[in-house]
């Protein structure tokens, strides 16, 4: 029996309904045992009765998953990034005067704490499909205020501080090279798992009203317990706003709000790991064609 007639053999199987699939798979066995024996040696007999067996195995779970009625691929809930995406595309308007907003209320660094709690306001509400509009950029309570300026504060202070040591362990290394390049890259390190959870902080902090401890505990907790994707978070958001300073254009019009929208819809969805209960939230599976023709898929 050659290998051509083995693959249509085991494609025949394929082929069988699921009612009928046991019977059909038994009686392909039986036909690839008679019509072996005849043309090889026994020691290739073993071979071909052993990848037989083997495919059978292979082909009875794919069997069983279809039975029980396994999610298709296209059923599947998008994820991260493509919810990213489609929530930044839905709002682009929106977000652009958002945008705008931020860097007017950034340029005194006074105010940059009133900019990150009306931008995480309205990128919160837009991550968790709620309606939301430019008004909600104004609608902050004092208690949000107090944590953002309380938060911005204290993640100014720590990475100024880390900063600082690692210029100071750069400088120790014309003295003492290895303890200056260790202790200089662990604070580098030191940045990148403050920034992380950065990435949680500052969308919790209008998430829930709760105090500024609790928020920085929860975001250490996340990132810890999350390292990959808080990275990838944290990664993803360094490209846009490399791209946004190249470009000049983007850091005016999207790269604040995009940014924002990434961690807020980031941090969403890593915290239904924990939620015991639904959202209650349909979230629509989309593709590239509702972005070329958003009115024929309505």
């Amino acid at each position: 029996m050659t290998g051509r007639n083995l693959r249509l053999s085991f494609q025949s199987i394929a082929r069988c309904d699921n009612r009928s699939a046991a019977v059909c798979r038994m009686r392909h066995y039986s036909a690839v045992r008679r019509q072996s024996q005849g043309f090889f040696s026994p020691r290739k007999q073993l071979r071909i009765r052993g990848a037989a067996c083997t495919m059978l195995a292979l082909l009875s779970v794919r069997v069983g998953r279809w039975n029980r009625g396994a999610p298709n691929m296209r059923d599947r809930e998008p994820g991260l990034f493509r919810k990213w995406f489609w929530n930044t595309y839905d709002y682009l308007g929106t977000l652009i005067v958002i945008n705008i907003l931020w860097l007017l209320l950034a340029l005194p660094l006074v105010t940059l704490p009133l900019a990150f709690a009306g931008l995480f306001r309205v990128t919160g509400r837009i991550a968790a499909y709620e309606e939301t509009g430019i008004r909600d950029f104004f609608a902050n309570s004092r208690g949000d205020l107090r944590r953002s300026f309380l938060l911005c504060g204290l993640y100014a202070g720590v990475l100024i501080l880390l900063a600082a040591n690692v210029l100071f362990y750069v400088r120790l290394m014309e003295d003492w090279p290895w303890t200056g390049a260790i202790l200089s890259g662990v604070m580098m390190w030191l940045i990148v798992f403050v920034c992380m959870t950065a990435v949680y902080a500052l969308p919790l902090m209008l998430r829930e009203q709760v105090p500024v401890r609790r928020i920085v505990r929860t975001g250490v907790y996340l990132v810890v317990d999350n390292p990959r994707r808080s990275f990838a978070l944290l990664l993803a958001g360094s490209l846009v706003m490399a791209f946004s300073l190249a470009s000049g254009i983007g850091l005016l019009f999207l790269g604040l709000g995009a940014i924002g929208v990434l961690f807020s819809t980031g941090l969403r969805e890593i915290l239904k790991r924990y939620e015991q209960g639904e959202t209650g939230v349909l979230e629509e599976a989309r593709g590239w064609r509702d972005l070329l023709r958003p009115w024929g898929y309505s």
